[in-house]
């Protein structure tokens, strides 16, 4: 195989560099990725003959197969003498495809960027990305955005719904299409023209306005707990410490809760949101104080989720629940350098309600082999402990033992006994108020009725 050497040739015939009309003139075979350039029209003015490879867009079903297809038949034009391969832009995916394949054998001469006037209207730094990558695109509207290649209006369109997840619709945002001049329009316009090519590029520019925003990410959440918490910022948000937030934790984290039960998903990202907030918060406190900051909190957390996946991340397999979370346990036990079981269940957090500390430690015992063995054991072992005699000098203690017996019944239920107390206490009071109701209906005092009526009361109402 002979050199191959890949020319950024730009899209017009003024846009070839010296470099590039060098290779061109000593190469042995030029092949154009398209022929829809001024490099073709400058090759045929100077009598030089090429092939290109524009019958692989019909033939092509997505832009990774187009790629590949492209080096290969690069590679096998190459295979009689020295060849240059001419791209309008080198960051085309056929180019890294040929790297990838024949490595330092392949030399690059950079041409001008496709983007090309758009350059001088980004403010400070812009990310850079292909439109057919829109899938794997996260937009932020913290940074300016160059979209390259937007060879047709469909494609537009996907760029643009993508794009208004994070930036206002109404924006202005610059498009240059061909030889023409940026052109500035709203975002949500953006895919209502009809001169779409692979030389179409779009600038949105950054919006460092907090408060114009239509969409935030997590950094503008960092940003605002910054501000929040800054000398001259909210005075309650700058009094606040670990320990005065722990209540707030509680309450946010059960009001998650209520959002599932209801069933709400409006309301359900609204009280996460507030949850994220005090995470956010005490981040904040921490890195004020040079404790930590957000970033030891997102690395923490992903270097957990590696470890303990190791079915996932490692040599490991799980084919079903109960198998990951064996192998959760295991990684966690070997993470805290846990030797045993006792260890284990020792660093379940004393903070916890006791039931769901209890149910932890319980999980902890049955994969030992130590547990009630099926519901109708647990639901025995609970009515032997309801029907002993009640001591009062051991009432705390017997109690105990019921609630754990209880705490037993739950994790063989897979029930959350939290959650179902919660429940049973909520349909207590509907029921209380639908028995208030009927009283108050039959004009009598509540005071003045017997017990024996209260109950009649009580047991006609049914929920």
């Amino acid at each position: 195989m002979g050199k191959i050497t890949v020319v950024g040739a730009g899209w017009t015939r003024g846009e070839l560099t010296l470099n590039a009309i060098e290779a061109l003139k000593h190469s042995d075979a030029i092949v154009l990725h398209t022929d829809r350039c001024g490099c073709a029209d400058w090759l045929r003015q100077n009598g030089m003959p090429f092939t290109s490879l524009d019958a692989l867009y019909e033939i092509c079903d997505d832009f990774d197969i187009h790629a590949q297809a492209a080096a290969d038949a690069v590679m096998a034009a190459g295979s009689a003498g020295d060849l240059a391969y001419v791209v309008s832009d080198i960051r085309d995916r056929s180019v890294s495809s040929l790297i990838e394949r024949i490595g330092t054998a392949v030399q690059v001469i950079p041409g001008p960027p496709s983007e090309g006037a758009l350059l001088a209207l980004v403010r400070g730094e812009a990310r850079l990305v292909a439109a057919s990558e829109w899938e794997q695109f996260h937009p932020s509207a913290r940074e300016s955005c160059l979209v390259r290649e937007l060879d047709s209006r469909e494609l537009a369109s996907e760029v643009k719904l993508r794009l208004m997840e994070a930036y206002p619709e109404e924006l202005e945002v610059w498009l240059l299409q061909g030889e023409s001049e940026p052109a500035s329009m709203p975002l949500f316009t953006l895919d209502r023209g009809d001169r779409f090519d692979h030389r179409t590029c779009l600038l949105v520019p950054a919006q460092n306005s907090i408060t114009e925003l239509e969409r935030y990410d997590f950094e503008h959440l960092n940003e605002i707990m910054r501000r929040l918490c800054a000398p001259d910022g909210c005075p309650w948000d700058r009094v606040q410490t670990h320990a005065s937030l722990r209540t707030c934790l509680l309450e946010e984290a059960y009001e998650v809760i209520d959002a599932i039960d209801e069933g709400d998903v409006d309301h359900l990202y609204d009280e996460l949101g507030d949850l994220l907030m005090l995470v956010a918060l005490h981040a904040e406190i921490a890195r004020r104080h040079g404790e930590f900051d957000i970033s030891d909190v997102t690395t923490a957390v992903c270097q957990k989720l590696i470890s303990r996946h190791t079915h996932i991340y490692g040599d490991d397999s799980a084919g079903n629940e109960a198998e990951v979370l064996r192998l959760w346990s295991r990684n966690k036990m070997t993470e805290r350098s846990q030797q045993t079981r006792t260890e284990a269940m020792r660093s379940v957090t004393r903070s916890l309600p006791a039931m769901l500390r209890a149910i932890k430690v319980l999980k902890r015992s049955a994969e030992l082999g130590l547990g009630e063995p099926d519901i109708e054991a647990a639901c025995q072992r609970c009515e032997a402990l309801i029907r002993q005699p009640w001591m009062q000098a051991d009432a705390e203690r017997h109690m105990g033992d019921i609630m754990m017996a209880l705490a037993e019944l739950a994790r063989l239920g897979k029930v959350d006994p939290e959650i179902a107390l919660n429940g049973a206490v909520s349909r207590f009071v509907d029921r209380f108020e639908s028995v208030e109701l009927e009283i108050t209906r039959s004009g009598l005092p509540a005071e003045d009725l017997t017990e024996e009526t209260l109950r009649n009361y009580w047991n006609s109402v049914k929920l």
